[in-house]
């Protein structure tokens, strides 16, 4: 049993190493300074819910919804990328359709 858990425990290692050396490649020069991307701050109007919402684009392992921290892989997050102040967007979430406009934006380079 012991064994078993070495096993586990050394191949979650390798993953995270191999994660990180992925993470360490994104170049800061390549994220747009007018575009949601990874790190920016983005409050939308959720028309479906007739309310504000403030999400931050995180990676998958940052993500925590309860935070607003969404995971750039996410439906939301998808929907997000690379959208400007005005923009709309529409999403198919587990809870149905929902249309997003873009009111504010804060990339991650003006957070530096």
């Amino acid at each position: 049993m012991a064994k078993q858990r070495q096993e586990f425990v050394r191949a979650r290692l390798g993953q995270l190493k191999q994660r990180m050396a992925d993470l360490s490649m994104i170049n800061m020069a390549n994220i747009p300074r007018d575009r949601a991307a990874i790190g920016s701050t983005v409050v939308v109007y959720d028309s479906t819910k007739a309310e504000k919402i403030e999400y931050k684009l995180v990676t998958s392992e940052e993500s925590d919804v309860t935070k607003g921290l969404i995971s750039t892989s996410s439906p939301i997050g998808r929907a997000l990328m690379g959208k400007k102040v005005g923009d709309v967007s529409e999403v198919v979430t587990p809870t149905g359709k929902r249309e997003l406009e873009v009111l504010k934006l804060t990339t991650i380079h003006d957070e530096a």
